[in-house]
C-alpha cells in the first residue's frame, strides 16, 4: 500500500480518538453530576465521587496525549454547562 493510505488513517484514527474523549468527558461529566445530585444527604459519598473524578483526571493525564486529554476536558466542561447550571422556573403571569 502507498503511504497516504497510512497517513490517511492515521489521521482518521486520531479524529476518533478526539471525539471518543468528548463523548467519554461528556458521560464522565454527566455520572459525576448526576451521582452528587443523589448523594447529597451522606457528604462522605459526595468526597469519594470528588476525589474518584480527580483520580480519574490524574490517571488520563498520565496516560492520554494531550490532544486526547483537551477533548476530555472540553467533554467534561460542556457536561458541567448543560447538566450543572440550575434549572430556571418559569414564572406564570396571573390574570
Amino acid at each position: 500500500m502507498p503511504p497516504i493510505v497510512f497517513d490517511i488513517l492515521s489521521i482518521l484514527g486520531a479524529l476518533i480518538r478526539l471525539l471518543g474523549m468528548v463523548m467519554f468527558g461528556l458521560g464522565a461529566g454527566w455520572f459525576a453530576l448526576e451521582v452528587l445530585r443523589k448523594g447529597q444527604q451522606v457528604w462522605q459519598f459526595q468526597i469519594a465521587i470528588f476525589l474518584g473524578f480527580c483520580g480519574l483526571a490524574v490517571g488520563l493525564a498520565n496516560f492520554l496525549s494531550a490532544g486526547a486529554l483537551g477533548a476530555f476536558g472540553i467533554g467534561v466542561g460542556a457536561a458541567m454547562f448543560v447538566w450543572g447550571m440550575p434549572k430556571l422556573k418559569k414564572e406564570k403571569k396571573e390574570d
